[in-house]
């Protein structure tokens, strides 16, 4: 009988855990707003259907989500839907977020729009304009106000001693305007010309620039007004030395399958908000608008975007053109092919409604939607949670019958820590979005599809086979000598590491050092660890630049926190009695530590360091990201541009080396050990 009690007592706790996780998952942070007048009168319900709007990242995320936060708000007061933003580190998120539903409706730049229509099956609904009413800004190149740069050709002469910070690789004022009118047409590759070349929305370059870390950065002159308004002191440090033609104003995307019902709502918002309304209210709109440095919006389509089509296929054109590696016979046929895409552009024929069509068949519209708030719901059922399994636990675990007797004290403690773990796991439910974890085996599919970016278009086609195997191989060159780069620099990371660990671990061991040495010393290794490798690289890149040694002085400082622990476990472990039969013939500690202590750590601090060796191999892929140099940085632009044959190839060259590292730290570990 107890037996059964014990069982039918366990499932009741896991129905109530699973009842409590799905709970969480219906709560939301949403409140409902306060309808405006001039807004149509949705009837709101208690539940509320959830739209994901998508918003590039030009600037930090404080700003975007102070200066987008009203803005989203009067949207779902409008529609009478639950808008949800959706902020990503940069422009390829937003446009994997709609190719896989993750974002219904978004506002991209014209080329990340591009890419969105293309990939994601996205289409262009309307377009904003700026307060003025203008309907386009520039592409522009910054220096620091005090460089001897004062034009681009100042910087083309490729001596290799700039460095330069590009755009997102797809956005349009940021990388591709610069590359159509400054670099193509003059056949230069930025990262052949100069020192560096680092890939960051716009405000992170704009600071760069400002502090120096950068010669030379992209930008355009709406970031500009916005930066002159929220951060004054960087503006006031950069100088404008290159100015663009016109480029037309940002789309707003849907996508092209989202429902009719959806479409109209999202469409008369945009379309009325700041027109419609008393005199009061338009103000309010228009003074949620200025913060984005947005007017009123217009109705658009995707011939919004056969601009930006013109201007990739210039730039496509002149490149092939002046590119040394293709024969005549291979020039002749680029020059043709692209000449004839671009007579039918200005002929007003893109093909990007066709496109957006066929990229939209295959995706099925899901829609979620979200319960009435009830914020008092959670910690109640939590607390319960909790009470319940403690009293449970603490009943399974009471002595019955002979046999050792487990004190109440330690009992209740086993009780407390596994009715806290269960508490925690739940409470965390729906913030870790554990529940929409149905959605790994849903859309599988989606999963394949990605994948499938990395392999032959059609592998049965001969052609597009050998097509895949040359870029393949063309990536594979490219990657092989930024990997060795990358090896370089974790090898003297962990080198200069391995030589600082040594003594802090020692100054940190309790059997060795007295404890008002430990304590600071254990804090300051603390310190060294808790702060991740990409902070601590742009410290030093305000010192050193751009490049790999950033990169290695990260790896050190962080792994010297690391090793330090590691090492001084080891020496506390160690055996006391080598220790005093040294310190029994009268000599010093230092010689204790080197004859006592040492000889016992050294196979343990050497297995340390060659796993520390392998695990900053990968790390210092990461580092490539902020421009500190190695394969991390082609690896990012690659999967940034959808390049996935060049994002294949690299993965493969860092696969295969971190296996070899791997292989050689074992024979060593073994030789040494």
């Amino acid at each position: 009988m107890t037996r059964l009690l014990r069982r039918l007592l366990g499932a009741f706790f896991i129905g109530l855990t699973f009842s409590l996780a799905a709970c969480s998952a219906a709560e939301t942070d949403a409140q409902t707003p306060t309808r405006s007048t001039s807004a149509p009168d949705y009837s709101d319900s208690d539940a509320r259907r959830v739209i994901n709007f998508g918003i590039i990242a030009t600037e930090s995320s404080a700003n975007l989500e102070t200066n987008w936060r009203p803005f989203v708000e009067a949207m779902s007061e409008w529609t009478g839907y639950d808008i949800q933003p959706f902020y990503a580190a940069d422009y390829a998120g937003v446009i994997q977020g709609m190719r896989y539903n993750s974002v219904q409706v978004a506002w991209f730049s014209n080329f990340s729009g591009l890419q969105a229509v293309r990939l994601a099956g996205g289409e262009v609904f309307a377009k904003a304009t700026y307060p003025d009413g203008t309907q386009g800004y520039h592409s522009v190149l910054l220096v620091p106000t005090e460089s001897d740069i004062q034009s681009v050709d100042d910087i083309l002469e490729c001596d290799g001693t700039i460095d330069f910070g590009m755009g997102d690789p797809n956005s349009t004022s940021g990388y591709l305007v610069p590359s159509a009118f400054i670099f193509a047409p003059r056949g230069i590759d930025p990262a052949e010309c100069f020192n560096s070349v680092r890939n960051a929305n716009h405000e992170a370059n704009a600071v760069s620039v400002a502090n120096s870390q950068l010669d030379v950065g992209t930008n355009n002159t709406t970031n500009m007004t916005l930066l002159a308004r929220s951060r004054p002191d960087i503006h006031a440090r950069l100088r404008e030395i290159w100015r663009s033609p016109a480029i037309g104003t940002d789309p707003i995307l849907w996508r092209q399958d989202l429902d009719t019902e959806a479409k109209r709502r999202i469409q008369y918002f945009f379309m009325n908000y700041g027109r419609m309304g008393t005199p009061e209210e338009r103000a309010e709109a228009l003074e949620v608008l200025a913060p984005l440095y947005f007017g009123l919006f217009l109705p658009a389509s995707n011939t919004h975007l056969d601009p930006i089509v013109q201007l990739e296929i210039v730039r496509d054109l002149t490149a092939a053109r002046i590119d040394p590696d293709l024969t005549e016979e291979e020039r002749d046929l680029r020059v043709a092919e692209l000449e004839a895409r671009l007579a039918d552009v200005e002929a007003g024929n893109s093909g990007l409604v066709d496109m957006a069509s066929s990229a939209g068949d295959d995706i099925e519209t899901t829609v979620r939607t979200v319960e009435a708030n009830n914020e008092w719901l959670m910690p109640v059922m939590l607390g319960l949670l909790g009470v319940l399994l403690l009293a449970g636990l603490l009943w399974l675990s009471s002595p019955r019958g002979a046999g050792p007797r487990v004190p109440l004290i330690e009992r209740l403690a086993s009780a407390f820590i596994s009715a806290g773990v269960v508490v925690i796991l739940v409470w965390s439910f729906d913030p870790a979005d554990m529940d929409r974890s149905y959605l790994l085996v849903e859309n599988s599919d989606d999963m394949g599809d990605f994948i499938s970016g990395f392999l032959p278009d059609d592998a049965s086609d001969a052609q597009s086979r050998a097509t895949y195997w040359v870029e393949l191989r063309s990536g594979i060159e490219e990657a092989v000598p930024q990997m060795v780069v990358t090896v370089q620099i974790a090898i003297w990371g962990t080198f200069l590491a391995i030589i600082a660990a040594i003594p802090f671990g020692l100054l940190c061991a309790r059997n060795v050092a007295p404890g008002w040495v430990v304590q600071p010393v254990r804090r300051l290794m603390d310190v060294f660890r808790s702060i991740n490798e990409l902070i601590i690289a742009l410290i030093f890149i305000a010192a050193v630049g751009l490049g790999p040694l950033a990169g290695v002085m990260a790896l050190a400082v962080h792994t010297t926190g690391v090793l330090a622990k590691l090492f001084s476990e080891a020496v506390e472990a160690i055996d006391s009695g080598p220790v005093e039969g040294i310190r029994a013939t009268g000599a010093t500690p230092l010689h204790e530590v080197i004859w006592a202590v040492v000889p016992q750590v050294a196979p343990l601090w050497t297995s340390f360091g060659l796993y520390r060796f392998e695990s900053n191999a990968r790390s210092a892929t990461v580092l490539g990201l902020i421009g500190a140099g190695g394969i991390g940085q082609i690896l990012f632009e690659a999967v940034r541009a959808f390049d996935y044959t060049r994002t294949a190839a690299i993965v493969l060259v860092i696969v295969i080396a971190v296996s070899l590292i791997d292989v050689l730290s074992q024979l060593l570990r073994k030789r040494l050990m």
